[in-house]
């Protein structure tokens, strides 16, 4: 049995005791609102069985409803909103429409409500967090209308109070009771609205998909996000664009970015995303450099420096130039694939160096990722960029010439 299964069934234990001690107490004090929270708390059962049902039923799918059925959670939960709502009608009903009967066994009554109370809170806080960690809406809706019973316990308390020291105080806690009411209730029936009209998910979720896909240096753009709640689950579509030409490489990166997604955000049933490359009109080139700063150097992962160049495509024109320290020279194990991760987020293209990097870590970080390895013989930095240059079609001025 699942967690949202279990919870949802021992939410109808507690209200089979709650009614068994209403009960007792209605019968021996004579209270019309003790009575009525017994018929309430039997209101409460029945609205447990729907969630136990929709919690059951929501989790198949069959070709009539590919999708699955998870959106009954939120019809479960949007008919316990409306139980709420009468749950207010009933207390005031209960505390302005009926006159002040003479009770008995006030002490007996007090203690019993009080444990009921004690019941409730300590059912519905376990109740709520078992529903925010499964993220099931019909256990969140439950929880929140056990608040509304403990309310209804505490007017009844306030009664049997005012009763015995002479003082009708039980109008005005009603009053602000009901406020609440309203209030659980018209959020509890907002959300499951929402939801059944597929409202996009909440900002902070949506930033954070957006986070999670552009921290792939792979990723040139986010162009759209899609994403809706369906009972407790989430359905995503991106529209993407790639810095990948080979769509092949590009569909793995789409099934890698899905599962990346998964793992940050919970209860995710399904992501599509849509990709396309990327035009660029610039492209970042980069080599290994010895610690003169001019030379190429013979290694990759224990190069001291790397330098970095952009060029606009178009007329071969420098427009950015960088010389970086090699943050990982220190490193003992995978200098090599963590050097070539490190060039990846700074968004290099190209690489000019001296050996070949295939069967190399480096070798496959960078084929996955699409970025080319052009061999050279040149130890001059400069003029190894500028033979890079025109095997790319792009002419690059010797020296690094930057257009300011």
């Amino acid at each position: 049995m699942e967690t949202a299964e279990k919870t949802a069934f021992l939410s109808i234990l507690t209200n089979l005791l709650l009614v068994a001690i209403n009960t007792g107490l209605a019968v021996a004090t004579g209270s019309l609102a003790i009575k009525a929270n017994a018929i309430h708390s039997l209101s409460d059962i029945v609205s447990s069985v729907i969630i136990l049902l929709g919690i059951k039923i929501s989790q198949r799918s069959t070709p009539t409803f590919p999708y699955g059925l998870y959106k009954l959670e939120n019809l479960v939960a949007l008919s316990t909103s409306l139980l709420i709502f009468y749950a207010g009608y009933e207390i005031c009903h209960e505390v302005f429409g009926k006159p002040q009967p003479q009770l008995e066994a006030i002490p007996l009554a007090v203690t019993g409500i009080i444990l009921t109370i004690l019941i409730n809170w300590a059912f519905s806080r376990y109740e709520l967090k078992k529903g925010e960690q499964t993220g099931s809406p019909s256990l969140i809706a439950d929880a929140r209308h056990n608040w509304t019973d403990m309310l209804s316990a505490l007017v009844i308390l306030c009664a049997l109070i005012g009763d015995a020291i002479g003082f009708a105080i039980d109008r005005y806690a009603a009053l602000i009771v009901v406020a609440f009411i309203a209030r659980s209730a018209f959020a509890i029936f907002l959300d499951s609205v929402r939801v059944l009209l597929d409202a996009s998910l909440d900002y902070p979720t949506l930033d954070r998909i957006r986070e999670v896909v552009l921290a792939d240096p792979r990723v040139s753009a986010v162009n759209a996000i899609w994403a809706r709640n369906a009972g407790r689950y989430k359905f995503v579509e991106l529209d993407l664009s790639f810095n990948i030409r080979d769509m092949g490489k590009g569909h793995a990166l789409s099934q890698e970015l899905a599962g990346q997604i998964k793992k940050e955000i919970e209860n995710i049933d399904r992501i599509l995303i849509h990709y396309q490359p990327h035009p660029k009109d610039y492209i970042t080139i980069g080599t290994p450099l010895t610690d003169d700063r001019l030379s190429i150097s013979e290694h990759f992962g224990e190069a001291p420096c790397f330098k970095l160049i952009t060029v606009f495509l178009r007329d071969g024109t420098i427009t950015e130039e960088h010389l970086l320290l090699n943050p990982f020279l220190q490193e003992e194990k995978g200098k090599g694939i963590k050097v070539a991760q490190w060039l990846l987020q700074n968004r290099l293209d190209v690489l000019v160096a001296k050996r070949p990097q295939e069967g190399k870590g480096p070798g496959y970080v960078f084929g996955s990722a699409g970025v080319e390895v052009l061999l050279t013989e040149e130890t001059d930095a400069d003029k190894a960029l500028a033979a890079a240059g025109k095997e790319l079609h792009t002419p690059i001025p010797e020296g690094g010439e930057r257009d300011d």
